[in-house]
Parts: structure tokens; C-alpha cells; sequence
């Protein structure tokens, strides 16, 4: 086979035109992000309701008759979403395996944003329910207006730190080729109230309504980026 040869002016033309002749660059990948508190403005509760009787029949009605008559309650609230939650029976035995009764539970989750209305309610609900857990937290639009309100500060810190790393290296900020945003799980700080809230009905069947403090959630949103550097 016969060779053929490039003159060479072909050569360097080649060599000047390839990436390897280009100024050097350098691809950096950072992360930064933006931090806020932002007031709870959402309320969640779990409320539940567990008996025992020697038939199931029997036992269901009761906790059926009891959660209709916490979804009734519920009805005179328009701010209040009240809703089932698990129901569940199991029976009980003896030490020779025999079935000598039966158990249940049954539930209602309670969400709202109104909070003078939702105090009124668990109050009304603990009369004849326990409350097995409360909390605040944060409805999906408040999150979404905290999240587009950090994005240019997430996004300026990162080009801050481009800048820095450029300085650093002796090169300057070309592109920002590629850029991921995500929101990273909220840092709750659950009011102490809710621990007390847990007691239930006092003995004359009268509760007062709770004293909510909704507090704050600690919200963060993370940018990432590959960063091309000259």
C-alpha cells in the first residue's frame, strides 16, 4: 500500500484548528445554596379512638359511631379538612391460644391553615378522642413562593463562588454549562405545646382549646452547576 503524506502546511493548519492548540480550559462543578425561616402556616393532627369488646360486631359499631360523630364535627369548620384515617381490629388470647376478645382503632387526620378554626375543632374532637400526634409545617404554595424567592440568591452564590475559584486559578468565567436546582427536606422545629396536647379529655368531658404557636421551618435550596473556566 503507498502512503500518502499531508504537506505540511495541511499539518499545522490541523494542529492550530484542534482542541488540544485551544487556550486550556478547565470545567469546575460547584454547589451553593439559599437559606430561609419561613413561618409554619399549615396544621396537621391525628386523632384516634381504640376499644375492646367481645365481639367484633359490637366493637365495630362503637368505633364507627364514634369517628361519624368526629367527621360530624368537622362539617361545621369549612377551613378544616377532616378526613378517615386507619382502622384497624385484632383479637386477644389467652396463654392456650383461645380468642377471648377483640380490639380496635380507628382514626381521623385533621389539616387546615386557618388556626382559630382548627383550635375550636381539636378541642371539640379530644372530648371523645385522643390526640395522638400535632403538628405545623408548610402548605405547598407557601413552600413554592419561599422556593422562587431563593432561587436568584442560590443562583448569585453560585456565580460568587465561580468567580472566587476563577480569581484563584487565574482564569476567568466563560459559561455556566449545566445547572440542577433542588430543594433539600426542612429543618421542623416542633412546638413544645403539642406534647401537652396529647392528655385528651378531662374528666367533666370539657377541653379547652389549645394554645398553637406555629414557629418556622428552615427551608434551603440547593444549586448546582459545571462551570467552564478560561
Amino acid at each position: 500500500m503507498k502512503l500518502r503524506r499531508l504537506p505540511m502546511m495541511a499539518v499545522c493548519s490541523a494542529l492550530l484548528a484542534s482542541p488540544l492548540a485551544m487556550a486550556d480550559s478547565t470545567q469546575l462543578n460547584l454547589s451553593a445554596h439559599a437559606q430561609r425561616e419561613v413561618a409554619n402556616d399549615q396544621i396537621s393532627a391525628s386523632f384516634y379512638i381504640q376499644q375492646s369488646h367481645s365481639q367484633p360486631a359490637a366493637l365495630a359499631d362503637k368505633l364507627n359511631k364514634a369517628t361519624a360523630q368526629g367527621l360530624a364535627l368537622g362539617k361545621g369548620y369549612s377551613r378544616v379538612q377532616l378526613t378517615s384515617g386507619s382502622y384497624n381490629t385484632w383479637p386477644n388470647y389467652d396463654k392456650n391460644g383461645k380468642i377471648t376478645g377483640w380490639q380496635g382503632r380507628a382514626e381521623i387526620q385533621l389539616k387546615s391553615r386557618d388556626f382559630t378554626q382548627a383550635s375550636e375543632l381539636i378541642a371539640k374532637l379530644q372530648q371523645n378522642l385522643l390526640l395522638q400526634g400535632l403538628q405545623f409545617g408548610l402548605s405547598d404554595e407557601a413552600r413554592r413562593a419561599a422556593e422562587q424567592s431563593m432561587l436568584p440568591e442560590a443562583i448569585a452564590n453560585l456565580k460568587t463562588q465561580a468567580d472566587t475559584a476563577a480569581r484563584a486559578l487565574g482564569k476567568t468565567v466563560v459559561n455556566i454549562k449545566e445547572l440542577d436546582i433542588g430543594s433539600q427536606a426542612p429543618n421542623f422545629r416542633p412546638p413544645l405545646m403539642m406534647m401537652k396536647a396529647a392528655i385528651g379529655a378531662s374528666a367533666d368531658n370539657a377541653v379547652s382549646q389549645p394554645d398553637l404557636q406555629p414557629g418556622q421551618t428552615q427551608l434551603q435550596l440547593q444549586v448546582s452547576g459545571k462551570v467552564e473556566l478560561k
